[in-house]
């Protein structure tokens, strides 16, 4: 089992951070010998004092794969879609600026399921030619009872067609392109997940 990655969950605006490095901003360590593991439950409790916490093993990929097994894995996806002028397509979820992305429906790639998404959310038409997702985020919640971890593959895609129309029903208040200072100031109200995207679409 391959154990050179770093691995990230994020909690609400709090990330857990499983690898071999030891951090170089503040956070909170937790150590886990090889062969050993760290629970949910204790995790959870730090994150509601800690907004970073880090979990340092010589093993993450087996670290993360045993946590991981403590929860309900979600399968989402979303798009993160540029027009021409170079702006991000945002929308403006619970009164925090998001990109659009749902649940993956049986039978559906990732990338399908994206595109699907962008269009119904935003009534944007968007096309990508990347053959793999921009980058993937990890989120563990607990809105509908038990504690479920959604992995959401994130794909960077290209304006085609259509007029921003926001999904109200989906309690989207708000869709609009942004760019330059207006888009950093947005990000100040965003989530940690859309963060990390946003950046990396920035370093690629």
């Amino acid at each position: 089992m391959d154990n050179a990655s770093t691995y990230t969950i994020y909690f609400g605006d709090s990330a857990v951070h499983i690898t071999t490095q030891l951090p170089t901003a503040e956070s909170h360590v937790i150590e886990v010998e090889a062969r050993g593991s760290v629970s949910r439950a204790k995790v959870v409790k730090k994150v509601e004092t800690c907004k970073s916490i880090t979990i340092l093993t010589p093993v993450p990929t087996e670290v993360f794969e045993q946590l991981k097994g403590e929860f309900k894995v979600v399968r989402a996806a979303g798009g993160v879609v540029t027009n021409e002028r170079g702006e991000m397509l945002l929308i403006r979820l619970r009164k925090r600026w998001d990109l659009p992305k749902g649940h993956i429906d049986a039978g559906e790639d990732s990338l399908t399921a994206a595109l699907r998404e962008v269009e119904e959310e935003t009534g944007i038409v968007a096309k990508t030619t990347d053959d793999k997702p921009l980058t993937t985020t990890w989120h563990a919640y607990n809105i509908y009872g038990p504690w479920e971890l959604k992995s959401t593959e994130w794909w960077a895609m290209r304006y085609a067609s259509g007029e921003p129309k926001p999904q109200h029903e989906e309690g989207i208040g708000d869709v609009k392109w942004v760019g330059g200072a207006e888009l950093d100031e947005c990000l100040k109200s965003s989530y940690a997940t859309i963060k990390e995207v946003v950046r990396t679409l920035r370093l690629r």
